[in-house]
This record gives structure tokens, sequence and C-alpha cells, in this order.
């Protein structure tokens, strides 16, 4: 059904001249260039929150370099402010607009709804780095994708290239023509959306918003007026203005900052909501418009297809892309854009071109990395300017001063690898514990690749650490919303670290010492070494009132993590560590003999914390310096557990194997252990639940005890189909700890009993998952109570039916 808006110059007799644009776009930016020129209006008026204009004298400084953003914060209900952004760059119709705009002497404003009202409108359902520029609507569009689809081209944005980007310089400056084109292949989108779906996302009160604005400018001012928008509200402001429509424009309360932006963060391709994909390429494009080329797309493709072979020659590998390659590459890109109607060859044309000339078979295939620099060299990395004057929160001046002092690049958002030497160079461990901060304040800023992980107590036999940062907008971006908070990194952190104190204070002593130790790892990780004492002395309130086993151990875990890396973690002034760590083995001591009545389905986190105290027992009190009573007494323990009828079964195994691991039991005693469990008249679960707790501890010794592995085999003979069946999924996870050697070494053994060669056991090849032996076990089942139930019960002995 065909739509009716009003036309694009119904309201140009009353000098309101309307330019529907898509963001970002070099075409709408040459094309607002040209009509600026020939118009010479009295006022520019931008579609942008009307907060912004006391940031235009910023704005409009000749030191800001694009790409730039405005961030919005408002109060929109949450524990922390609603972010969005409001980017620039050099090509973006709106930047140019008002650039443009200011030569000519024009008054400037933006006319759009503050954030503060758009977060009310949208609510905290949408991302917190939200932009202010999405172009949703295009994107999911049923009459694009038609479209697209009947021309031949695989997306919007390849469309939108194929419609409009893709005209020659003078049919782009042929402004008119342009803007009525972009104008009906909008108002076509917004065919697709209902009033009450536009009332909803905040479309209509934005439009209303604007139209008032609009209204009121004409009445104001003195000469042409034009309106730059997105071309998805033109008709609704088109109709708005022409009716009298639209609400009176006022301004709520909201705090904006400028600040730098990047190309990465422009990026569609890398999830922005607007514009174009691929920035770099069409920074090149629109500098070959100002250059005055009449063929940018031509140029544009040549100066490509040579700085990515370039650059992927530079990776020094033996395929290379040389000169026939490029030449190749852009007779394709050509003929593409020949064969497709454009002027010259397009993003398109060109990825497809060097898709098809530069990478040999399948895309991936023998690339060596080449998608990669077609997305970092199209992409960009380039980092905006603003001026001085713009100022800054003083936490995000701290944070950009830490960040120099670690050598941190602040110019440019290309990720980089760092290495760290936490352990020889002092000045890695401050770098480190910059990155570590960054990281605790959710800054963005770095991610650990690898290094020692303190907090969990792995990697740390690792001598160094590695991290991939980037100071990006985002970085920038969290500092600002944290601000309200503190003045420095240090004292922001600070803050937060109080707060989680607080927290556990008020969640009670349950499991508390291994809470309270991850702060004490997370100060030191970070540098608040002032709060060290303090959280020292909390650790050692909550470790003598702590009643879970698990927690206590792993407290003791992370201070012996602590200890060991007091170096790079500035710990070698806190005496009272040492202390503290050799308190927790009686306190677990203390509470291990609770274990022996553990519930089943807390055996398995049990049994690992049981481990770790006994490697923790054996690092600290296995020196002769150290005597041997300490480990004497847990044995002591672990015996009386083991023995005890009633001992869980998991608990026992693992005891067991403890004992005969550390020489307290001999190999008779851990035979007996498991004729208990593994004797007449054991239970099939509790069989299965002292196998694993004994093979986590150690399951090797089902290889090295011939009499274990008997006693195993002669149990699981007992059982009848169900048992099996009902123990099988735990008998295959308690068989997981063994290596493939160990595994293979098992299977020759019991083979050796059952006397089958061992080449035998290597004609069946098929790999079964558990699935498969459950489903196999089953059908078993189910053939013999057919075959009971028939009278062929003698068929599952062999013998024939009498």
């Amino acid at each position: 059904m065909a739509v009716a808006y009003p036309s694009l110059d119904s309201l140009q007799a009353q000098g309101i001249y309307f330019a529907p644009l898509r963001h970002h776009s070099p075409a709408c930016a040459w094309a607002v260039r040209a009509m600026l020129h020939e118009l010479r209006p009295c006022a520019v008026l931008v579609e942008g929150p009307d907060s912004f204009n006391p940031l235009l004298p910023l704005l409009l400084d000749p030191a800001c370099q694009p790409p730039l953003a405005v961030l919005c914060q408002a109060d929109a209900g949450g524990e922390s402010p609603a972010s969005a952004f409001f980017p620039f760059c050099d090509y973006s119709p709106e930047w140019v607009g008002l650039r443009t705009g200011q030569e000519l002497g024009a008054q400037l404003a933006f006319i759009d709804l503050p954030w503060a009202d758009k977060a009310q409108l949208r609510g905290r359902g949408e991302d917190e780095d939200h932009s202010l520029m999405a172009e949703r609507y295009f994107q999911h569009s049923r009459h694009i994708d038609e479209l697209a689809a009947r021309v031949g081209c695989r997306d919007h944005n390849e469309l939108w290239d194929h419609l409009f980007e893709l005209r020659p310089p003078a049919a782009l400056a042929d402004w008119r023509s342009l803007f009525r084109d972009i104008y009906h292949y909008c108002a076509e989108t917004r065919v697709d959306y209902e009033a009450e779906v536009l009332e909803g996302d905040g479309s209509l009160p934005r439009e209303r918003h604007m139209a008032a604005h609009v209204r009121h400018w004409r009445t104001q001012a003195q000469g042409n007026i034009v309106v730059l928008t997105g071309g998805f509200h033109t008709p609704a402001l088109l109709d708005l203005c022409a009716s009298g429509g639209g609400s009176a424009p006022g301004s709520a309360a909201a705090q904006d900052w400028l600040i730098r932006y990047s190309f990465d963060q422009l990026d569609a391709l890398n999830g922005y909501g607007a514009g174009m994909p691929a920035p770099a390429y069409y920074q090149r494009i629109w500098e070959a418009l100002q250059a005055g080329d009449q063929e940018p797309q031509r140029s544009v493709t040549l100066d490509c297809l040579g700085g990515i072979a370039q650059q992927y020659s530079g990776l020094g590998l033996v395929e290379r892309i040389g000169t026939a390659d490029v030449q190749a590459a852009a007779l394709q890109a050509m003929r593409l854009a020949g064969l497709r109607g454009h002027p010259g060859p397009g993003r398109h044309d060109l990825m497809d071109a060097m898709q098809s000339c530069f990478i040999k078979g399948a895309l991936g295939e023998s690339a060596h990395g080449l998608p990669d620099i077609l997305r970092r060299y199209l992409g960009g990395s380039r980092l905006g300017q603003v001026p001085a004057s713009a100022g800054a929160p003083p936490l995000l001046e701290d944070g950009r001063r830490l960040a120099r002092q670690c050598r941190i690049r602040l110019d440019d958002a290309q990720p980089r690898n760092s290495r760290l030497e936490i352990y020889r160079k002092p000045a890695h461990r401050l770098r480190s514990r910059f990155l570590h901060l960054m990281r605790y304040l959710d800054c963005g800023l770095g991610r650990q690749v690898s290094g020692p992980d303190y907090l969990a107590g792995t990697r740390l036999d690792l001598m160094v650490e590695e991290w991939e940062v980037a100071w990006t907008p985002l970085v920038e971006a969290r500092l600002v919303e944290l601000a309200p908070q503190g003045s420095t990194l240090q004292e922001v952190a600070l803050r937060r670290l109080r707060e989680q104190e607080t927290a556990l204070g008020a969640a009670g002593q349950a499991q508390s010492a291994g809470r309270a130790v991850g702060l004490l790892v997370q100060a030191a990780a970070v540098g608040l070494h002032e709060r060290l004492p303090a959280l020292l002395d909390l650790l050692s309130r909550h470790l003598q009132a702590d009643a879970s086993f698990v927690s206590v151990v792993q407290c003791a875990r992370q201070l012996q993590t602590l200890w060991r890396a007091r170096e790079p973690l500035g710990m070698q002034g806190q005496p009272g560590l040492a202390r503290l760590m050799q308190s927790c083995w009686p306190a677990a001591l203390f509470l291990l003999p609770a274990l022996a009545g553990c519930k089943e389905e807390e055996e398995a986190a049990l049994v690992d914390a049981v481990l770790a105290l006994r490697e923790f027992g054996r690092s600290e009190y296995s020196r002769e310096d150290a005597g041997g009573e300490p480990l004497q007494q847990l044995h002591g323990l672990l015996g009386g557990m083991a023995a005890r009828k009633g001992c869980a079964p998991g608990i026992a195994g693992a005891a067991a194997a403890i004992l005969y691991l550390d020489a307290a039991w001999d190999q008779q005693q851990l035979a007996q252990a498991a004729a208990r469990r593994f004797g007449p008249g054991a239970q099939p679960v509790d069989a299965v639940r002292f196998l694993s707790g004994l093979m986590a501890a150690a399951p090797e010794l089902l290889v090295t005890q011939p009499a274990l592995l008997q006693a195993l085999d002669q149990v699981l003979d007992g059982w009848d189909e169900r048992d099996f069946m009902r123990c099988l999924p735990e008998l295959r996870r308690a068989f997981s700890a063994l290596k493939p050697a160990e595994t293979s070494d098992v299977a020759r053994l019991l083979a050796q009993g059952l006397g089958v060669e061992p080449g035998e056991l290597q004609t069946a090849s098929a790999v079964l998952s558990e699935a498969d032996m459950l489903a196999g076990a089953e059908l078993q089942s189910l053939l013999r109570e057919g075959l009971e139930r028939d009278g062929l019960h003698s068929w599952l002995a062999g013998k024939e039916p009498a």
C-alpha cells in the first residue's frame, strides 16, 4: 500500500530546507557542503541533544581533530549513570554542517531531546555505551531487504553504496537530487514501523521536540534555515512543522563531555550501531573528494591495494602478494564496478577483488592473517584530539597521567601486546599494578593474556605477565563515569574495596575467610598497600569464625600465593602475612573430621579441598627445619576418618590414597581399606564414590596396585545390569582421572586377568560416547528381558533351547 508523506521541498517556500542524512556518510557530507554554500543559510540546525549547545565553541575550536564524540551521562534510575556517545568524524554530515555553517557565519544549534530525557524514555535495558546515532531501522527494514535482493546487493550497506556513495563528485554536489532520492529511500523504510513502536522507542517524542525547535527558529531567524537530521526522521519532521505539531523546546539537566573517539569505535563491523563500516576507507574517499579527485573510488582502490600488499609483505612470510597480484586485483575491481554499474570500484568491489586475487582457496585458508590486515587497514585506528580547554574530570586526568608513566600510548586505539617481567623489573611491576587496577575498576584498558593469576592461584610458576592493551574512548568514558566517586584511581579503588569489606561483614561468617582473602589479594595486585594491615586484621577475625573447611583451605592457599609472590605484589613489609598463613593449618585440621558426615553432592568439592590442604602442608611442613609433626597430625585425622564405618565414601577414598602416598599406610592397609568398600555387602554407589575419591587423589594406584584393580573388578562383576547402568556415569567420571597411557595399562592388566591377549584390545577402533554406552546397555537389558519373556533365556548362556 502506498504511503503518503510530505514532499521534501514542501517547506522551502518558508525558507526551511531539510537534508535527510545517513550518519557518517561521505556522500551526504559532500552534499551538505554544496547545499550550504548555495543557500548561505542564517541558521543550521543539527540533530543532536540540545544540551550540546554549550559545547559548540569547543566543537568549533580549530584544535578539534575528529574522530571525537560527546559523551552524555544522565541518571536513569540505576546504580551508575546511563552513558551514550554522539560521535563525529571528518566526513560526518553533522560535522561538515557545523564547520561549513561557521565559515558562512550561520547560527548553529542542536535540536534533539537531551540524553537525560532519552535515557528516561528508553530505560536501562539498552547497552551502557549507547550510540545516539543508531540506525537499526535500516538494518531491519523488509523494504530495504527486498530492494537489496532485487538489485543483487548482499546487505543494506552494499545497497547504500550502490545507490548513493558511488555517485560521481558532480552528482554528489547536486544536493537536491541526492537528498530527494535519500528522502524517498528513508521514507519507505519508515513504513515498516507502527506508531506505537516509534512512540515506545522514543522516536516520536524526539521528532516532536525537534519540530518545535525548527518552528521556534523560523520565528526568530531571518533567512534560510537548513535542518540536518537522520533521513528516517525527516518525513515526520516535515509533517509536524507544516501542521504546527510538536512539544515546546526544553532543556533537561545533563552532563556532557567532549572526548576523543577512534575509528575502531566508529566501525559498524565492530558492532557500532550507526554509520558506515570501514571508517578508514571512507576517510580516504573523503580526502580524495576534498582534493578535487574526479575518480575518488578508483584512486582509493589503487591506494588500498598497494598499502595492503605492502603490509602483508611486511609479515615476512614466504607467501607474498606480488605486483602481478595487485594488478590483477585492480583490474578485477574495475571490471566488477563496470559489471555492477558503478562509475568506480566501491568498497565491496575492492573486497571481492582482494578475496579473489589475494586469498588462495577459501577465505581464511592460506591467508596467514590477511583478513585481519584487511580489517585493520580499512577500519583504521585513528584517535582524535580535543582542545585542552575542553577540560576533563580529575579522575580522567589521573588515569592519563598514570598511563603515560607506564608508557601506554594515548594517541592510538590499536591494541598492543605488553610483556612484563614482574620479578626482575620494578617499572614492569608498576605497570602490572596499573593494569590490574584498571581491570578492577572495569575500565577495559587491558586483557591479561598469560601470566600468574593471583586470585585463582594458578600459573604461579610463570615469571612474566602478558597483556593486550589499548587506550580507547571507552576507557575514557568509563573514567568519566567513575569521576563522581573520587579524583584519583587509588581513591576510587579504595572506595570500592571498602564497600566490598562492608558487604562481607553484612553477609555473615559463612565462607567469609575465602572471600576476605580475595580482598587481600586484590588489594595487593592493584597497589592498595596502605589498606593491607587492616585487611590482614579483618581476615584474621573471619578465619577464627569461619566454619567452612573449603573456605579455610582456600584462605590458606591464597595466603601461600601472596607469600610466594610477595616481591611482585609488594608484600615484603607485611610481617602478619606469615603468621596468618600458619594459623590456617590448625583451623583446617579442626574442621577436617566433620567431613566424614558430608552429603554426597558435597563430596567432590570437599575432596578437592582435602587434596589442597595436603599440598599446602607438604609445601610448608615437609622441610627438615619444619619437622614432621603437622603432617603427622593430618595423617592421624585422615586415618581415623578412613577407618570409620560411616565416613562418606569419597572422603574415605581420598584419605586412603593420601595416607598410602605419604607412606603413612603400607600396601596391606590400603588393600584392607579397599576390601571394606569393595567387599561383600558393599553398595555399588558407595563403592563408586570411594573409587572416585581415591582416583581424585592418586589415579595411578589402579596401575601400581594390582590387588586394588582386582578388588574393583570383582565388585563390578557382581553387579547386575541395573546397578551397572546406574553407576556408569560416575564410573566414567572416576576413570577420566587416568591419563591415556594409564588407561591403556589398566586395560592391559584387566585383559591379562581375563585371559585376553593384549593385541586383541586394539581391534576395536570406534570411539563411543557416554550416551552411546548408556544406550547400548539399555538395549542389552531390553534384549535380555525379551529373550526371557519368550522362553529363550538359555540363549543368554549360549545353549540351544530344549
